[in-house]
This record gives structure tokens, sequence and C-alpha cells, in this order.
């Protein structure tokens, strides 16, 4: 990137800072390439490296109004000076001399983050701001902005990833839903039940596959058995088969602290399983044959269960959980199956932790499947925007 919005045959600062996922409580570490005869040329007396982190907060005024609320805390704000004219001397072999720097990030910072809706904005934004300062009346300083992303750091959670990754040999989680269902007002009742198997975790760490089980127990209502046979065709209510039967998602709480009120909107983070879309990774699903449940005494009057299990694991590359004085995060894990009829549909709600799953900075991989960045807004990467 070079430091001039006009076009030059060489640029004369250049920054070179591989795409990496920063941990808080380490540095910032990269090098600029400056070209020694255009800093003369161009009267740059200096050139200074920031480290910059930034909670903003855009809150509508109300629901029908176009004015906002704007709340901006410059939290940090790191200054390096890496050049001064007469002080360094110029290169011996050519005109480009190359400036490492390392700049720290602190214990406490909170990771960066991108909250977008209608009525609430909320960001934590880090940049590296290099700027070459020119003297003189009319002189213009050169400045550009690079935005980095931040998260915190996670011993825990750098410890379950190690054992998730070997197979998790753990406790589990678990959470179940049921209910009585009919499929018309008039008819006799079924019983639906649905079960969340997931580690027993303190945090959920990132980049990591995570396994989860879900099984769907269905019992018909009463009836009565013609010989020994299985069922001939599906019994209401059907136990799910595929997993585009299956809701299951990850959303998150945004608690915003608002000029005039506190504003807590919540918004889905990403699927695990979609009907929309094929799961990443696919789900194995396992369903059993209708079992016959016999009512006391009678062998031929009862109920047929069958069960269906779904197998798969998920991966999270999201925000970690954070707690600001202007921001709080939550999240959870919502699962959902609808059958049919009116108002037959089993919810579940999982409260989970995320943490990074890091102690030390790792190279950030953009491309799928091996992914390993946060999902944050496009406008994250706009200073423009944010900076409004």
């Amino acid at each position: 990137m070079s430091i001039y919005s006009l076009p030059r045959q060489v640029p004369t600062i250049t920054l070179n800072l591989p795409p990496t996922l920063y941990v808080a409580g380490k540095n910032v570490e990269g090098e600029l390439e400056v070209d020694y005869q255009n800093l003369l040329e161009d009267d740059i007396e200096r050139i200074v490296v920031v480290l910059e982190g930034t909670i903003q907060t855009k809150n509508r005024t109300g629901a029908q109004m176009e004015t906002f609320k704007v709340g901006r805390n410059d939290f940090l704000r790191h200054a390096v000076t890496l050049w001064v004219r007469g002080r360094s001397a110029p290169p011996e072999d050519d005109r480009i001399c190359r400036i490492p720097f390392s700049l720290p990030i602190p214990d406490d910072a909170p990771p960066s983050f991108g909250f977008e809706s209608y009525m609430n904005e909320a960001y934590v934004h880090y940049s590296l701001e290099v700027t070459g300062v020119r003297t003189g009346t009319f002189a213009v300083d050169r400045t550009f902005r690079e935005p980095i992303l931040v998260v915190t750091p996670d011993p825990l959670g750098a410890a379950l990833r190690a054992e998730l990754k070997l197979g998790w040999q753990g406790d589990w989680g678990r959470i179940k839903a049921e209910q009585k269902i009919r499929k018309v007002p008039w008819g006799d009742y079924s019983n639906v039940k649905m079960e969340l198997l997931v580690p027993h975790l303190d945090t959920f760490p990132l980049f990591t596959p995570i396994p989860y089980s879900i099984i769907l127990t269905t019992v018909s209502a009463p009836t009565k058995r013609k010989g020994l046979a299985q069922p001939t065709k599906d019994i209401f209510p059907t136990v799910p088969r595929s997993d585009t039967e299956i809701d299951f998602e990850l959303r998150r709480h945004v608690d915003l602290q608002t000029p005039y009120f506190p504003s807590n909107p919540e918004e889905h983070v990403a699927d695990i399983i979609s009907k929309a879309l094929a799961p990443d990774p696919p789900v194995d699903v396992e369903v059993t044959d209708y079992i016959w449940l016999p009512e006391e005494g009678k062998e031929d009057k009862g109920c047929w269960m069958q069960e269906a299990t779904f197998h798969s694991s998920m991966i999270l590359r999201c925000t970690p959980t954070f707690l600001t004085e202007e921001i709080k995060t939550r999240y959870a894990l919502h699962l959902r199956v609808d059958f049919p009829g009116i108002g037959n549909s089993l919810r579940i709600e999982f409260p989970i932790n995320v943490g990074s799953g890091l102690e030390s900075p790792i190279f950030r991989e953009e491309r799928a499947p091996t992914r390993t960045t946060i999902d944050v807004p496009t406008s994250y990467w706009d200073y423009s925007k944010w900076s409004s």
C-alpha cells in the first residue's frame, strides 16, 4: 500500500504486515519499507507509527429518526517514531530503508468486534496508522491506516483445543425439550423429545471442531397393532430423517449502553445446520426402526417410538465473549425442529461462553476450509465508515 493517493513509480512508504490474528498482551510486529530519496523530495521530516484502538457506538435517536448519538472511546493510542530526517543514516546499497517495529497490545484490550442494525451500531476497532510528518505552512501530512484483528488471550481455551483435537473424552452437557403435540385439534396427543449434547466446556474455543449430537425421539398417539411387522408407512409424528429438517444456529445478544436507554439486540452469527445450505462439516444421521411400546397388559395396544440421532461438529469463527463499559456480548446455541401441525415446534437455547483458544498470534487464513479469522462486518475494514 502506498502512502500517496497519486501514483508514483516507487512508493515512498510501504507497510509490510503479514496477515495475522493478534492476541491482547502480545505485540504487533511489522516493517516499513521507506524510499529514502522520495522522503527527501517530499519534505518528510519524520515517520510515526501508531497502534490505535477504539470503541464506538452509534445509536438512532428514535425509530423514525434520522439522527444519531455517537459515543467514542479511544482507549488505545501507542505511538513510536521510526525515522527522523538527519538522524537516520541513508541506505548504503540502494534507496530503500527497511525499518522493523513492534507495538504492544494491552493485556486487557477487548477483541475486535462489529455489530450493525437499523437502530444501533457498535465496533471495537484496531488499526495501524502510518504518518509521514511534513513541515511548512501549507504542508499536508501523508497518512494511511491498516485495520487489524485482535482477540483476547484464552489459556483455558488453548488447553481445551488440544483435548478436542485428540477427540473429546470429558463430560457432556445435555439439555432437552419435550412436548405433547397433535396433528389436528381434535386428535390424540403424541409426544416428541429433543436433546442437544455438546462437550461440557467452560469456554468454546475458536477454529476447532467441537462435536455435538442431536437426539430426536417421537412417540405416537395410542394405537392398535396388527401382527408383528413394522409399520408400512410413516406414523405421526414422523421423526426427522435429514439435516434439512433442522435449524441449528449460533446467536449473539449485544447489550449496549446507549445515551437514552439500555439496548440488547440479538443477531444471527452463524448457521451450524441450515435448511438452505449444506452443513460443513457434514452431518451423520442414524434412524432406528420403530419400537413397539405396549400398554400394560395389552400387547395389541400401545405406541410406536422411533429415534433419530444427528452427529457432527461445529467450528466457531466469531468475536470471543467480552465485556466493556459500552458493550457486553452473550452467545447461545439455538436449535429448532418443526413438526406438522399448528405450534408443533421444539426449541432449545443453550448459552455458551466463546473464547479465542489462543495464547499467541497466529497466521490469519481467509480461505475455506481452514479459515482462521473472526467474522466482522465488511465496514470494519473501511476506515471512512467506522470513523464517521
